[in-house]
């Protein structure tokens, strides 16, 4: 049986993933896979022991007039550092909620000093953003491969920056799939979209 780590580049869910065959659900079958990679053992050892968070956004009606978003962060059951706050920058919208929650998570482990963090989320869109559109979008300014401008680029030119000042792994887990930290994170966010409608209510 094949063991180790391996990072999804194109595939069904994109990621990191710690078995074969977790990897192999992601590949098997879908057109085009590619650069499936086994990371080196070096690689291994060096994310060993890293402080884990679970991000997550929530947007109520998402699209349309009224929608609520909250953000989710969870670093440990009670951990001074938990987050579950409505998302009152910006227009109230799921993905700016995820890429927020991400932002304030990474800011906390800059102020804690931290020099490296994993961060999981079941965002799909976002682990693609910063795993393999990114450095792309930023050689072309902030354009798409059509010429379009990237959405929500103000906070993505905000994570990149942040990025200079901590070395960070993306990875994606399943929603609603049972994964505690998953669950705790997006609890937080829909009690912060609770609580944006009671502040707009007002």
């Amino acid at each position: 049986m094949k063991t180790g780590y391996y990072a999804v580049v194109r595939g069904r869910c994109t990621g990191v993933y710690k078995t074969w065959s977790e990897c192999e659900r992601q590949v098997k079958g879908y057109r085009n896979a590619r650069l499936v990679l086994q990371l080196a053992s070096q690689e291994q050892n060096m994310w060993e022991g890293v402080p884990v968070v679970y991000t997550d956004g929530a947007c109520f009606s998402n699209g349309y007039v009224g929608a609520a978003a909250g953000i989710g962060i969870y670093w440990g059951e009670q951990h001074v550092d938990n987050i579950s706050e409505p998302l009152l920058n910006g227009p109230p919208t799921n993905n700016r909620a995820e890429l927020t929650a991400v932002i304030r998570a990474i800011q906390t482990a800059i102020q804690r000093r931290y020099q490296q963090l994993i961060v999981r989320t079941d965002s799909n869109l976002l682990v693609k953003t910063m795993n393999l559109w990114i450095h792309g979008w930023r050689k072309n300014g902030w354009k798409t491969s059509n010429g379009t401008s990237v959405k929500n680029q103000d906070l993505i030119i905000q994570l990149d920056s942040l990025l200079e000042n901590i070395n960070v792994r993306f990875e994606h887990v399943t929603g609603h799939a049972g994964i505690f930290g998953n669950e705790k994170a997006d609890q937080f966010a829909r009690e912060g979209a609770v609580r944006y409608r009671q502040i707009k209510s007002q």
